[in-house]
């Protein structure tokens, strides 16, 4: 069992660390049924495959991009703060 000064030494550690930015939610609607879509990051990168109808991501803060993939392909930016987003994507 650790003693009392090192936990005390380790809570104080982790105080003085900075702020992580935290992830938070996007939802919204992915139309029409026939839809197929992905989310990726500003790199590029697949983060989420979405269905259609509604959809919750838990994503960190920064820019994404809804890529459609059927029935038309097109592309939807956004971004993902550190608040609720609702991000509605119309493939159609």
């Amino acid at each position: 069992m650790p003693n009392k000064t090192s936990r005390l030494a380790a809570a104080l550690l982790l105080a003085c660390l900075p702020p992580l930015a935290a992830a938070d939610i996007v939802t919204g609607t992915l139309a029409p049924a026939s839809a197929r879509a992905i989310v990726v990051d500003a790199a590029g990168k697949t983060v989420a495959e979405l269905k259609p109808g509604t959809y919750q991501l838990q994503l960190p803060p920064g820019r994404y991009k809804a890529v459609c993939q059927a029935p038309t392909q097109k592309e939807q930016a956004f971004l993902s703060l550190s608040e609720p987003v609702t991000v509605n994507i119309d493939c159609s």
